[in-house]
């Protein structure tokens, strides 16, 4: 049994060995698979004034770099010979440039959504000095190889005395390229390391700067979609509340066979005309809104006797026939729905009074006075059902109206008293 068992042993020792090359393997490929870089491939892209951005940083730092060199030179070069001794640098200079720029895009494409795009700052910090390290090592050489400064002897005299009696002799000996001084090479190498950390700097800010600003425009789409929807929302819950109460209204007269019924019919068509086609908008003008409401009022009045039309009043000042004041449509009409369903109709000589006033400044005063049956005097002021009504009239104008609204409810002996107050 020992014997069977053993070579299975090995062999399975030997395939765990192997899936754990495998494993480290297919971690550092999925490290460094490109999809994993960024939640959405657009966000890679590099903005084309980024491009443009660089490049132009790039030369303009390679044309002061050549002008000071060419400063130092009898005349400008004007011939491919007087050019010639500066290809060498303007060699360099390119290298620099494509060295610089790959940096620049490996930090904008790889190392900030992949570090610091999941709050692993560490990391950031240790790749950033893995990209500078050869990065620092490979420009700074090749400066200090290109770039030094001096005479150099291609051939120098030697005369030293020769034999017993002084003889001067003098030997040509061919001089020997001088060495790039050390001092020198690790000075280019740590300027050239601070260029790089000022690359990955800059790059890094760019594209955080640029993922928060297209992150706070985002934000705000969203939050614009959000409200609307919320508006939408709140809109259609008026709709059907307010549908419910008149057909409930309608029933009533239709009970006692009344002759009024066919009327109510009519005004009901005529609000749902400016339900369904009016009041799409944002705003519309106060003097369609004046109208809806009377509408409604006269629906209302249909519920009184002859005698009691009176009791429902509705004054309105400061405005015209066809008034354009802007306002957010049906946003009245749940406190005069309040006033009707909470009130007592059978309160004389006015059963509910409103009022609406509209300033030569845009300021817009609403008020509507109902009175409550004496059992009911008590109570406090109620909401509609399922948290329609003053809920969903509050909500609209934190909306629409944010810090230009005001309402008031106060509750006298017999009475509910609500005044809004609109700012332009």
């Amino acid at each position: 049994m020992m014997e069977v068992l053993s070579a299975p042993l090995r062999a399975s020792s030997g395939k765990d060995a192997a899936g754990s090359r495998l494993s480290w393997r297919k971690r550092l490929r999925a490290w460094l698979r490109p999809d994993t870089w960024s939640a959405a491939q657009e966000n890679l892209r590099v903005p084309r004034w980024i491009h443009v951005v660089l490049w132009v940083v790039l030369v303009l730092l390679d044309g002061l770099k050549l002008s000071s060199v060419i400063n130092v030179l009898p005349r400008f070069p004007a011939t491919l010979g007087e050019w010639q001794p500066l290809w060498p640098m303007v060699g360099r200079l390119v290298v620099e440039d494509i060295c610089a720029a790959t940096l620049f895009y490996l930090t904008w494409r790889w190392l900030v959504p992949r570090t610091l795009g999941r709050a692993r700052v560490l990391q950031y910090g240790l790749i950033t000095a893995l990209l500078v390290l050869p990065y620092a090592l490979a420009i700074g050489w090749l400066t200090a190889q290109t770039s030094r400064k001096g005479v150099q002897i291609s051939a120098y005299r030697v005369t030293r005395p020769v034999g017993t009696n002084g003889r001067q002799v003098t030997t040509i000996v061919p001089g020997r390229k001088p060495n790039a001084d050390t001092t020198e090479v690790w000075a280019r190498i740590f300027s050239s390391a601070i260029v790089g950390v000022f690359i990955i700097g800059s790059s890094s800010a760019l594209r955080i700067t640029g993922d928060y600003v297209r992150g706070q425009r985002n934000r705000r789409e969203m939050e614009r979609q959000q409200l609307l929807t919320e508006l939408a929302m709140l809109k259609t819950q008026i709709n059907p509340h307010f549908l419910f109460n008149t057909l409930n209204n309608i029933y009533s007269l239709t009970s006692r066979k009344s002759d009024k019924a066919p009327e109510a019919v009519l005004r009901l068509a005529e609000i749902m005309r400016y339900l369904l086609y009016e009041s799409s908008t944002d705003t519309v003008p106060l003097s369609r809104e004046i109208a809806h409401l009377r509408s409604f009022l006269d629906l209302q009045r249909l519920r009184l006797s002859a005698s009691a039309q009176d009791a429902i009043q509705f004054e309105v000042e400061g405005t015209s026939p066809d008034c354009a004041h802007p306002i957010a449509p049906l946003l009245l009409l749940p406190l005069v729905e309040n006033a009707f369903k909470h009130g007592d109709l059978t309160a004389r000589p006015v059963a509910v009074h409103i009022s609406l006033l509209l300033a030569s400044d845009g300021l817009l005063r609403f008020t509507v006075l109902n009175h409550v049956a004496p059992a009911d005097a008590e109570r406090e002021l109620p909401k509609q059902p399922g948290g329609v009504g003053l809920v969903n009239l509050h909500r609209r104008l934190e909306l629409l109206y944010p810090g230009r609204y005001a309402l008031d409810v106060q509750t006298p002996p017999g009475q509910h008293v609500v005044t809004l107050v609109l700012l332009q």
